[in-house]
Order: structure tokens, then sequence, then C-alpha cells
């Protein structure tokens, strides 16, 4: 990386830290959650897991874009020795057992019963519980398949399977080496074990480079939500583009260039195909919703030049804010570029601050070509 990347990379990760949801806000959804799997598990006959899942089981939630809106909390609640249930049966035992508490009532209330998930309004997010059962007799250490139910009407509800842990192991595969160091890291710092830090603590530059893309794509399409690539698209591509790289900015470089790539085309038909259910195709409704096809393409060469090529061109770091304030929002990247306006100011300090040049910046890393600065700054003014 030259210099004026390494920039890149320190800001887009202060970036992240901003539209990421906060360690205590992390807190009160785990306490949250755990405290719906004790009720459920004290009331219902079956063996009850309450997991995790979707951006929150992968580390990749953001924060809403407007303090007016709430961010999702995705649960699989599975009845592990349910699996002789019927669809509808599955749904109303979990259903029923939080309407006996008075507290998840009123929550429910507020939200209702989804086609697949019983839904709680809390004050800074809202919950989804998913009730299920394993597809097999068979219950692995790492449950794989489960079964759901998808409610047609008020009387009829069908079976649906999926496999989102399969999905979170195969994900965390995809960046197993940098993740092991993260976790090391994290366990070291708040004296655990390693197998006891889940992969939402942690940061990696694929779950980093998921965030940036998610936030730009909740940004280009405010107007347009119903045509925004869905989140399990981008997650799933960025996944499989990703090569290891060891930084956020190299990370989205790689994916940004190579995630068209592994849309396939069968017949005719657009595939981004489920890596561990080969047979669903998260972009089936592109078929359907053609104009869904086409937006995606447009959002992803505009990803290119709003995350890679304007800010690597940009001269200064008032015209590289500009960039990322319009891609990525006016406060975040307003908070993160005075966290980073403040590390140079204490390294300049320290005597550890040096000048690249115009284009490229300011650093912290001795190089030939950097001078150090003895006086005051204006960040490429």
């Amino acid at each position: 990386m030259n210099e004026k990347e390494q920039q890149l990379n320190l800001i887009l990760t202060k970036i992240v830290k901003e539209i990421s949801i906060t360690a205590t806000m992390l807190d009160k959804a785990t306490k949250s959650y755990e405290a719906v799997g004790t009720w459920l598990g004290d009331g219902i006959e079956y063996d009850v897991r309450i997991t995790p899942q979707g951006s929150m089981n992968l580390g990749t939630t953001n924060k809403p874009v407007s303090d007016k809106d709430d961010y999702d909390i995705d649960l699989v609640c599975l009845l592990e020795n349910g699996q002789k249930l019927e669809a509808k049966v599955i749904k109303n035992i979990v259903g029923n057992r939080l309407k006996e508490n008075k507290i998840y009532i009123k929550k429910i209330t507020e939200e209702g019963e989804g086609k697949r998930c019983w839904k709680m309004q809390y004050d800074e997010f809202h919950m989804d519980i998913l009730p299920c059962v394993p597809k097999s007799n068979y219950i692995e250490p790492y449950l794989t398949d489960i079964r759901l139910t998808h409610k047609i009407s008020a009387y009829c509800y069908e079976d649906r399977y999926s496999n989102p842990y399969g999905y979170r192991k195969w994900f965390e595969s995809r960046m197993a080496d940098v993740l092991k160091e993260e976790k090391r890291a994290f366990a070291a710092e708040n004296k655990l074990e390693i197998e006891n830090v889940p992969t939402y603590r942690v940061k990696t530059p694929l779950q980093m480079a998921i965030q940036l893309l998610k936030r730009h794509r909740d940004i280009c399409f405010k107007n347009n939500d119903d045509n925004a690539p869905i989140s399990i698209i981008i997650t799933t591509l960025a996944a499989k583009a990703y090569n290891g790289e060891k930084n956020v900015y190299e990370a989205l470089c790689t994916i940004l260039n190579h995630m068209h790539e592994y849309i396939e085309i069968k017949d005719g038909v657009y595939w981004v195909k489920n890596p561990v259910m080969e047979e669903e195709n998260f972009a089936d409704k592109w078929e359907l919703y053609p104009k869904r096809k086409d937006d995606f393409y447009k959002w992803l060469c505009k990803a290119k030049e709003d995350l890679i090529s304007n800010p690597l061109a940009a001269v200064g770091i008032d015209s590289l804010g500009k960039i990322f304030k319009e891609s990525l929002g006016e406060a975040p990247v307003s908070r993160a570029f005075r966290s980073y306006a403040d590390d140079m100011l204490s390294a300049r300090k320290k005597g550890t601050l040096y000048s690249v040049g115009l284009t490229s910046g300011l650093t912290t890393k001795v190089t030939s070509k950097a001078t150090q600065v003895k006086g005051h700054t204006f960040f490429g003014k």
C-alpha cells in the first residue's frame, strides 16, 4: 500500500466504527434476546436454543441511517426435539409462550406476527424471532438445515427450509485466519477463551467492507428502497470475492472489483447461489423484478467510483471528506474525520507525523519520501 491508500484505510476504519452499533447497544441486545430465550425455554416442553442470525450473527450490523429508525436483531428459536411438529404448531408454540409474558405481549402487539417470524419492538431495535425445528432427527454440535414455517394466510402455513448455522460457518471460513487473529486479540484484552468470543464481537476487513457497502447502499437507495440490493446478496458476493486481505481498503478494492464474477446465469436466470443450500437463489426476485438486477449493477459501478476511484484521486482532506460524506453519510463521516484529525494532531505533538505530499497527505509511518511535520498543519489544505 502507498501512503494515500494507508490514509484511506485508516479513515475507512474510523467510518466503520461510527456506523457500527456500540458495545453498549450490543450488550443490551444480547441481554434482551437471552432473556427471551430463557422465557421460552422455561415454558415450552421442547428443548429451546435461541441464537442470533443475519447481520448481528455475522458482525455486520450498522446503525440506521436516520436516528428515527431502529436496527434489526434476527433470532433463530430452534425447538431441538420438535422435528415431527407441523408448520402451524411450530409457529404458535413460540408465539403463544411469548404472549404469556405481559411485557412481551405488548411488544408483539406493536409489531405482530410476520410470515415467518414473531416481531417485537424495543426502544432501539426490533427483534424478529424465527421459530423452527431441525430438518432431520440428527442434531450436530453445529446445527445445519432447519425447517421453518411460512404463513400463507390466516389458517394456512407451509414448510420452508434454511441453514443460518451453516451459512455462518461458511462466512467465518472465508476469513478464517484473520478472524482467528481478531478473536485472539479480543480474548486477551477481555480475559476470555478464544472459543467464547462470538464473531459479532470482532471486526475483520471482510466484516468492515460489508458494512461500508451496506451503508453506501442505504444512502444510494434512500428514496428507492424497493429496488435496493438485499443484504444477503451483498454479504454473499463480498465473502466469495474476499481474498484474505488484512485491511479494509484492500478488501474493499478486491471485493468491488470481483464480486460480480460470482453472479451466475442459468438458462437466462441470474443466480446468487446460497453457498450452503445450492438450490436456493438469493437473487430469485430479479427475474420477477428485472429493475432490481439493473439497479444492482448500477449500484456496483457507483460504489467503485465513490469508495475507490474518487477517494484515490481526491486532493486534500476536505475534498476526501466531501466524497465520503456524500456516499456514506454526513454525521458518521464528520465524526470519523474529526477523530482522524485528532490522531494526526497527537502524532504531530509527539513528533511522529510526516508529510508525503499534497496528494498522499499525512502519515505516521517513516518513509524515504516523508518529511517530519514540526509545526501546525491543516491536513492537506
